[in-house]
């Protein structure tokens, strides 16, 4: 593991309250301070967090908050993980989960459009979550809490776990990893980091039933090329971003040039009209209790092989219309 900065929680959750103002983003805010708070900067993998923002491109799902906070639980642990492989990513995975369940008994629920009661792609929406303010405050609120929470998964080991001796053997298959993957094989656009960390979105994220991994890989891998860098902009750069990206939710036609949400918006809408749904409890029609059940069913599943080959196309596509 990384040696953190020596700051206390509050001042985790304080900084986490902070970076959501600053960054207008609650993936990028959460994963940033993550970064920080262990003392290790991974800008591509920042980047490519930008789309997951709303439950991933405001589409309600995943909330920013636990997506990105959970890719930074991750990386707390790379070293572990690079040391001990399929048996270290079994235990992130369980504290995955555990960061997962937490967030939902503390703040009603893992999903964005539960928690906010809005649709980010109606005007209406939008203006109901700035104004009065009483949406945001409990964005501000809850990502306070999460960032302290994290910060105590530093003193945390890893559990260990017992795994079936057939998956200890053969090559697990990672729903958002093979995408991001193949994109990079079809496009030259990726980055070993964010592959290494991304089994963490099997199962819908800890194996929870949240947004999809295929669909995670897609949009995280065409972040790699759109995606903000928050660390080197400015606020005005940052709020222009932040309006385009939130106008072109709303239109039909992208306002300005090819940017997250607007190209985000068309693979999910291809990726739903396949599925029929953003969340794998849903697409699956299965609860996963754990390694074993996943990649006994990821390793068999022709839907999930399809809507993993239909992401890295759309991707793939969408990133070689762009370069």
């Amino acid at each position: 593991m990384n040696k953190s900065v020596e700051k206390n929680e509050g001042y985790w959750g304080w900084k986490g309250s902070f970076c959501l103002l600053k960054d207008l983003n609650c993936a990028l805010a959460s994963h940033e301070v993550v970064q920080d708070m262990i003392g290790r900067r991974e800008d591509s993998v920042l980047k490519a967090v930008t789309g997951l923002e709303g439950g991933v491109v405001a589409n309600g799902s995943t909330c920013g908050v636990v997506t990105g906070g959970s890719l930074g639980l991750a990386l707390m642990y790379d070293d572990v993980l690079r040391e001990k492989g399929i048996v270290a990513e079994a235990g992130v995975m369980s504290l995955i989960g555990e960061y997962t369940k937490w967030f939902e008994n503390n703040y009603g629920s893992s999903l964005c459009r539960k928690r906010s009661g809005v649709n980010f792609y109606k005007t209406g929406g939008q203006l109901r979550y700035l104004l009065p303010g009483d949406r945001v405050g409990k964005c501000l609120l809850h990502i306070r809490g999460a960032m302290k929470h994290l910060y105590g998964y530093q003193k945390k080991d890893l559990p260990e776990l017992e795994l079936e001796k057939k998956e200890m053997r053969s090559e697990p298959v990672h729903c958002a990893q093979t995408v991001l993957k193949e994109i990079r094989n079809r496009t030259g656009v990726g980055d070993p980091l964010l592959e290494r960390l991304s089994f963490i979105f099997d199962g819908g994220l800890g194996f929870k039933g949240g947004v999809c991994g295929a669909l995670v890989g897609a949009v995280a891998g065409i972040n790699l090329l759109l995606g903000m860098n928050v660390r080197d902009s400015n606020y005005f750069q940052t709020i222009k971003a932040f309006i385009v990206g939130h106008v072109n939710l709303l239109v039909k036609k992208p306002f300005g040039a090819p940017e997250p949400f607007c190209v985000g918006k068309n693979i999910i809408q291809k990726f739903v009209e396949k599925a029929g749904s953003m969340e794998c409890s849903f697409i699956t029609g299965k609860k996963f209790f754990g390694w074993n059940d996943f990649q006994k069913h990821i390793s068999s599943s022709d839907k999930c092989a399809g809507l993993i080959e239909l992401a890295v196309t759309e991707a793939s596509n969408a990133i070689k219309s762009l370069k």
